[in-house]
């Protein structure tokens, strides 16, 4: 896991270096364990690749980056692991190949000659990197299929620019913050999804894709997309197969897939540990971890306190005991909160929308501390298995544009107890609703450009489909962006295994009654983990995200620091005010715990006023 940066140019590279050692620099906590810097010339165009290294896989100087193939060929920078590269390499050695290190970049680089384009297909991780061939003198970018690692490019007529991160880059080319983005995210919560970026002029590559960038006759860049995965063609081929299978056989599909996913991401050369709440997702991720690990006690780290029963604190005391894994518990006070509000913002290089940001970097922060550099957690698993409470809403509304009366009622009355459970969230949700029942989202006293989108729920649509969106474009890519973007902001890779394409592709091709059963959403993984978590984890019907008590936090000193921020930057913040808005009225205490966009507008103006110090 590390941070790349580069650029590609028909220009002398030499003065371009400079801007390549600036970005890298400024990349130094996604990889504290090495930095180096490569200058390719060429007759036509060269390139400079820059690489921070964090240490995971083949901790010797034969693993350091920038890497290139024995032939001194092909250069890559690389960022991500790939979980399979063990047997990747025994392949290729039995094709003839030969390495010199133990590591997964040297896999990549001989997978490319053996394979070509088409060795993305073999690749199970997560993995941006940029691949230069001295032979063709042609730069290639690729970013993994669902985008679990970032990849950011700038173009002009004769040079383009990628690095792993936004701020920087934005500074060298004097870009300016993009605001459909950031009202993407006030309105919408999206952030993040197809090739949008915080700046004007940036794009992310687009997950499943490579980018081909070489030059035409005039020397100016040409850059051609194209996609190596489709989502819609995996999960399409699957659906048949999948439905003609008996429930058992569907449970054990299931719980062979997470089991290998896991022990997959347990591949390391350096000490793992878990992410560990009271929620199911990350507590089956770590049971199968500790089956795995047997040789020692693994250690969690979760957000609660197992004093305060309002936390996760106890249910993962009790997750921890049942399956013997040594918990840390993170349970700040407002002090630290309030510091940490900050570095999130600085790490995320882009706004959040609310406290739960702010809970998971400490995690990831407490977890460096301690000396870790590789924490498993279970982003991923609302998406693949329907886990939001938003599609037993949208089977409901399914149900009834069908006339299915009694089935919609027999659904509705299974709900009632998860109603009962989730009564103090209800409102919470409601006061949210505009994201999905209108087309123009959530009402906002920024000046933001509108614009609409759809991430609602159409009766036309299978549920399927709908889950499709949600790993595309209305959940996951923002999510893992804050998971990026706090775990390397802490010198810490994140693996996830329920974002393994073999498990997200199952999960989404599975029968919805597998799915959302008794009134349970993500049914399936439950059966799947039974006798391995806790019961009250297994068969809740509470939802656990990060229980960070917001409200209390904003009570406890958080609101008062943000407002003291945005009065220190008052006279750049009234740019971005409609008229009439007022700092203190518009983020008081009331407003930020009341108001379903507000704490978003806050991050929003304190990035936008960082943000456009360095445009041009």
């Amino acid at each position: 896991m590390c941070g790349i940066a580069g650029v590609f140019s028909s220009r002398p590279i030499e003065p371009l270096r400079a801007g390549v050692e600036r970005i890298v620099q400024s990349q130094h906590r996604r990889g504290p364990d090495f930095r180096a810097i490569e200058s390719i010339h060429g007759c036509r165009a060269g390139a400079v690749l820059g690489h921070n290294r964090l240490a995971i896989i083949d901790l010797s100087p034969l693993g350091n980056q920038p890497m290139w193939d024995v032939d001194r060929r092909l250069c890559v920078v690389f960022n991500g692991e790939i979980y399979n590269y063990v047997e990747l390499r025994r392949e290729l050695e039995s094709l003839g190949h030969r390495f010199a290190s133990h590591s997964d970049t040297e896999v990549i680089l001989e997978s490319f000659k053996r394979w070509g384009t088409d060795a993305l297909g073999r690749f199970n991780g997560m993995f941006a990197f940029a691949l230069f061939d001295t032979s063709t003198q042609r730069l290639l970018l690729v970013r993994d299929r669902f985008g679990v690692k970032p990849l950011y490019y700038v173009t002009d007529h004769d040079t383009l620019h990628f690095a792993s991160t936004t701020t920087a880059m934005a500074a060298l080319l004097g870009l300016s913050p993009d605001l459909d983005y950031v009202s993407r995210g006030v309105r919408y919560s999206v952030y993040d999804h197809d090739d949008a970026a915080p700046y004007l002029g940036m794009k992310a590559l687009r997950p499943g894709h490579y980018l081909e960038v070489g030059l035409d006759d005039s020397g100016s860049v040409t850059a051609s997309l194209k996609p190596f995965y489709d989502l819609g063609e995996r999960i399409a081929a699957q659906v048949d197969a999948l439905a003609a299978m008996p429930t058992e056989r569907l449970i054990q599909t299931v719980a062979d897939l997470l089991d290998d996913s896991v022990r997959l991401r347990l591949r390391s050369d350096v000490p793992v540990a878990v992410s560990l709440s009271g929620g199911l997702d990350s507590c089956g991720v770590a049971a199968l971890a500790a089956r795995h690990h047997p040789e020692e006690r693994l250690r969690g780290f979760t957000f609660g306190d197992p004093g305060v029963a309002a936390s996760e604190g106890p249910l993962a005391a009790e997750a921890g005991k049942m399956f013997n894994v040594d918990v840390t518990y993170v349970w700040p006070g407002i002090g630290e909160i309030c510091e940490a509000y900050l570095e999130t913002l600085q790490a995320q290089g882009a706004p959040f929308p609310d406290a739960t940001v702010v809970a998971q970097y400490l995690v990831f922060k407490t977890a460096h501390v301690a000396g870790f550099k590789v924490l498993l957690g279970g982003q991923g698993g609302d998406e693949a298995f329907m886990g939001y409470r938003k599609f037993q809403a949208f089977r409901l509304s399914q149900l009834a544009a069908r006339k299915q009366y009694g089935r919609a009622l027999a659904f509705a009355i299974s709900l009632l107890p998860t109603f009962f459970a989730e009564r103090w969230r209800w409102w919470d949700s409601w006061k949210a609703r505009n994201r999905y029942l209108n087309r123009s989202g959530m009402s906002t006293v920024l000046r933001l450009p509108g614009g609409e989108m759809a991430i609602g729920y159409s009766p036309s649509q299978t549920l399927r489909a709908r889950q499709a969106i949600d790993v595309t474009l209305a959940s996951l890519p923002t999510l893992l962006r804050y998971e990026d973007g706090n775990s390397m902001g802490n010198s810490i890779e994140s693996r996830l295994p329920f974002v393994d394409y073999r498990v997200m592709e199952c999960g989404i091709a599975l029968p919805e009654a597998v799915k959302l059963r008794g009134g349970h959403g993500k049914w399936i993984v439950r059966q799947a983990v039974a006798g391995m978590i806790p019961e009250s984890i297994r068969t809740a019907r509470y939802k656990r995200g990060f229980d960070v008590q917001e409200g209390r936090w904003i009570d406890g000193g958080l609101g008062e620091f943000i407002r003291e921020m945005l009065r220190a930057r008052s006279r750049e913040v009234s740019e971005w005010l409609a008229p009439g808005a007022e700092i203190d009225r518009a983020f008081s205490n009331e407003q930020l715990k009341a108001r379903p966009s507000a704490f978003a507008e806050a991050t929003t103006l304190l990035w936008l006023v960082r943000a456009g110090s360095h445009a041009t």
